[in-house]
């Protein structure tokens, strides 16, 4: 595992209610979930998939990450976004945007 996911999911597992484990019965798919229910995954080692709401999506002015590897097609403006985090500057923002998501939840 790459040493960026790793300290993203160290941060992500403090949170309250928050279980981070492999989907079943996929051994490569790693998954958020808050109290059972997913709010986001991993596509590779640094992106994450984000279950948000158009709204807020249009509200916090947020887009695809360029060239991701997961759902390349994907338009934006839906209540999935792939957001990709290369330095460890970046793993405040994940970690924000998946407690927007849980507070969506």
């Amino acid at each position: 595992m790459a040493k960026l996911r790793k300290k993203l999911i160290e941060e992500l597992e403090k949170i309250s209610g928050v279980d981070v484990h492999l989907w079943k019965p996929d051994r490569d798919f790693m998954v958020i979930d808050y109290k059972g229910k997913e709010v986001a995954h991993f596509h590779g080692n640094n992106e994450l998939d984000v279950r948000l709401s158009p709204e807020v999506v249009k509200r916090e002015g947020l887009t695809h990450a360029p060239n991701r590897i997961g759902h390349p097609n994907r338009k934006n403006g839906g209540t999935w976004l792939v957001v990709r985090f290369t330095r460890e500057g970046h793993l405040k923002e994940m970690v924000r945007l998946v407690k927007m998501a849980i507070a969506l939840r």
